[in-house]
């Protein structure tokens, strides 16, 4: 039986409209996001505390930086490093650890209003991750 020569092009080219499909919803997240951000700026100013908006916002930017900076990341990945997985574990703590260091400084100097940079963080984090759970799973497991 012989193989096919174009099935790894197949793949590949599969492979690569599976990535573009989370790059979309990586884009439709971030829109998503500016949305709902200029949501919660109208319903603070309503409510009569307009930082809380302004702090969500904050928020959801911190959770779209750390899922740029991710993708980034892991685009530079090289695989001939001797432990991969230490440097990704590196990164990922020292984003991290970045950004909650500065929401915990806001929320401890803004303390009345200062909660909302958490309420934008997991919002972000929420509304990225259902929407790009299917694309995801479709390339992890193909």
């Amino acid at each position: 039986m012989k193989s096919d020569p174009t099935n790894s092009e197949r793949k590949t080219v599969a492979l690569d409209a599976q990535w573009s499909a989370v790059a979309r919803g990586y884009r439709n997240a971030l829109i998503l996001a500016a949305a709902l951000g200029v949501a919660a700026i109208a319903v603070s100013l309503v409510a009569g505390r307009p930082a809380v908006g302004l702090f969500i916002c904050i928020g959801l930017a911190m959770g779209g930086y750390n899922a740029r900076k991710l993708w980034t990341d892991t685009q530079a990945l090289n695989p001939e490093t001797p432990s991969p997985k230490t440097a990704v574990m590196k990164t990922s703590l020292a984003r991290l650890g970045l950004i909650t260091v500065l929401a915990f400084l806001v929320a401890a100097l803004w303390r009345t209003n200062g909660w909302g940079i958490f309420v934008g963080l997991v919002a972000f984090q929420l509304e990225m991750m259902s929407l790009l759970l299917r694309p995801l799973r479709r390339v992890v497991a193909p």
